[in-house]
């Protein structure tokens, strides 16, 4: 008999860890077919979804909302702040359908676990006593694309979400709530009194006045600065990326330092959010591969997952851990994490085919696609993104890694995270290592040793408690026990090296690669058609050259099925409030040069029967390509459909 996955997790669970308590939650007797989600009439920038739908990836609807509602112990602000809180120009809810759609995260109606119809992934968490509003995996890792009228929501694919933006405004929208009818009309709601006491009204300013200075402080650490020849400039993310891994690094900078005003780095490169499906049979996860999955015995997911929800405002404390004790208290929920990471183990990537079949997308050309295959391997595309089999239980997917010196691709992100610095504050006598930047000040470490003790510090806290829950999470991820291979080896430039940290970039699998723009590890190229043309100048532009754009909109959800992007406008002043993002690649941090193999720009190592070939002075030798022909682009595009 078949058991959708989440029913099988349920048992599982409950019975083989009996000892631990059962923490999954159902989602009622009866979920919904539609698992929550909202179309929008009519949606900004054009978009139109009369009817949403989801391709399948081998999760039922309670599976999806589980993973929708389940809470990592991200804390925000205060959960009844949150329901009643006011945008800061208007007398409408800051969560209101249309202003959560303007940062696009997606609407959902009220369901089991989700009462209040919060936006997806936007979940209600207790700590000590207290209920807050946080983030989960889902809200930054579901995505929707718009074809004719469907809305196609795909688990596990890059948000189009512009947190940068949200946050701001929320911080403005608690600061014009701090007075005036607005302040008076979120009293009564939050305190349930239609005349609140002057004590009680002082008392929750008070509050508020806390929350927006933590709000502001946030803000500030985390504006993307660039210092440039012009002088200082701002470059605001837009939609469909964050700089998760500078977040990160400010707020632990934040919690460990002693000083009143922390000594922070700028959060100025971000990325696109990567998609999810495969994740936990990578060996190594992220963009320049810091973390691998296993570390510790097993326990790579965990600390993985761990520094990610303290970046994702999970409440933790470093600097009141006595003397002798063991870690630091926080609201990560370790349990709920672990179960997450293993519930992606069964997500698939989202067919193509799949969703033709029924009419949702344009059917593939089979004999254009199978030219395409061709191109694939004439082009050694499989070198760097292994083919794999979407829907096998086994499949393992090792990270090939290129330099950024051989990829050339905008060096930003790669090169903050293993070279920022940051004061050690409290963290003082924890033998953390020399900053690099600045060798003669001992007082500063690099900030990933940094965050990699606070994250161990919050994995051992109420460690005796945790060791089932640890076993568990070993026991489910065999890349740490069973194929302990993984553990230090990275690939790069096609061969092996033992590096800890590289200024690299990973290539991986592209199975479901369609439903990610848009492309390169920053963003910066809007389709795989694209992709596959060179960067040039301007005036290149002007002068007919075929190359990638310079400027092109994010924002909208509404599917280009011949280039594989998201549909561009030529006026997007067209649209206010909000306004249609431009990305503009001449930006710092917005780089669309580099993986340009396509167009004979970008060296591959030479290959002799798959071995990677040196010269007599030890150097890998460069091979490069012949420019693609327009038919061959086509051809490719056609067959990434296929995967």
């Amino acid at each position: 008999m078949f058991l959708p996955n989440s029913i099988k997790l349920f048992f599982i669970n409950c019975l083989g860890f009996s000892l631990l308590g059962c923490a999954y939650i159902t989602q009622g007797p009866f979920p919904d077919n539609d698992r929550g989600a909202l179309a929008s009439h009519p949606d900004f920038f054009g978009d139109k979804a009369d009817k949403i739908i989801y391709p399948d990836q081998n999760w039922g609807r309670a599976d999806s909302l589980w993973y929708y509602n389940t809470t990592q112990g991200s804390d925000l602000l205060p959960y009844d702040v949150f329901l009643y809180l006011e945008q800061a120009d208007k007398d409408k809810l800051f969560r209101d359908t249309s202003n959560m759609l303007k940062y696009r995260y997606l609407p959902q109606k009220p369901t089991w676990d989700n009462p209040d119809g919060l936006p997806l992934g936007w979940v209600k968490d207790r700590y000590k006593g207290k209920d807050y509003v946080g983030l989960t995996c889902a809200a930054c890792h579901t995505t929707q694309v718009n074809y004719k009228g469907y809305g196609i929501r795909i688990d596990g694919g890059p948000a189009m979400a512009d947190m940068e933006t949200m946050i701001i405004d929320l911080t403005h929208a608690v600061k014009n709530s701090m007075s005036g009818e607005k302040f008076l009309r979120l009293a009564k709601k939050v305190l349930a009194n239609e005349q609140p006491e002057a004590k009680s009204l002082e008392t929750f300013k008070q509050e508020l006045e806390s929350l927006h200075q933590t709000l502001a402080a946030y803000v500030n650490m985390n504006t993307p600065r660039h210092q440039t020849s012009q002088g200082e400039k701002i470059v605001h993310y837009g939609y469909a990326r964050l700089d998760a891994f500078g977040r990160i690094y400010n707020r632990i900078l934040a919690h460990v330092s002693t000083n009143e005003i922390p000594k922070t780095n700028p959060a100025n490169a971000p990325v696109s959010y990567p998609f999810l499906w495969d994740t936990p049979h990578h060996d190594f996860v992220q963009w320049n591969g810091v973390a691998d999955n296993a570390t510790a015995v097993g326990l790579g997911p965990v600390a993985r997952n761990t520094g990610e929800v303290l970046g994702v405002f999970a409440t933790f404390n470093v600097k009141e851990s006595k003397r002798g004790s063991l870690g630091y208290p926080s609201s990560a929920e370790t349990r709920n994490q672990i179960r997450l990471e293993d519930h992606l183990k069964d997500l698939w990537s989202p067919s193509w085919r799949q969703l033709a079949d029924i009419g949702a997308l344009k059917k593939i050309d089979g004999d254009l696609a199978k030219k395409g295959e061709q191109v694939f391997v004439d082009y050694q595309c499989g070198a760097c993104h292994e083919a794999i089999k979407r829907t096998d239980k086994k499949r393992v997917v090792v990270a090939q890694f290129s330099s950024v010196d051989w990829i050339g691709t905008d060096p930003q992100m790669a090169s903050n995270a293993i070279l920022y610095c940051g004061d050690v504050g409290v963290l003082k006598n924890a033998n953390l290592g020399m900053c690099a930047a600045d060798l003669n000040e001992p007082a500063l470490s690099g900030v990933l040793p940094i965050l990699q003790k606070v994250t161990t510090g919050v994995m051992t806290y109420g460690l005796v408690r945790k060791l089932g829950t640890y076993t568990e999470a070993i026991i489910n991820n065999p890349l740490g026990l069973f194929q302990g291979q993984f553990k230090t080896r990275r690939h790069v430039e096609l061969e092996v090296t033992n590096k800890a940290y590289l200024n690299a970039y990973k290539g991986r699998p592209l199975n479901g690669i369609w439903a990610t723009a848009p492309y390169l590890h920053n963003g910066s190229v809007p389709n795989l058609y694209e992709l596959f043309l060179p960067s040039c100048s301007d005036e290149e532009i002007q002068q007919g050259k075929k190359c990638r754009s310079n400027k092109f909109t994010v924002g909208n959800r509404e599917l280009d099925v011949k280039k594989v992007g998201f549909k561009q406008f030529e006026n997007p002043a067209q649209f206010q409030q909000p306004a249609l993002f431009v990305f503009d690649t001449s930006l710092p941090s917005n780089s669309n040069k580099g993986h340009e193999y396509a167009a004979g720009k970008t060296p591959m190592p030479k290959l002799v029967n798959g071995k990677v070939q040196r010269d007599e002075k030890g150097e890998i030798i460069k091979h490069y390509f012949k420019p693609m022909e327009e038919e061959e682009r086509w051809a490719l595009v056609e067959y990434l459909k296929t995967l």
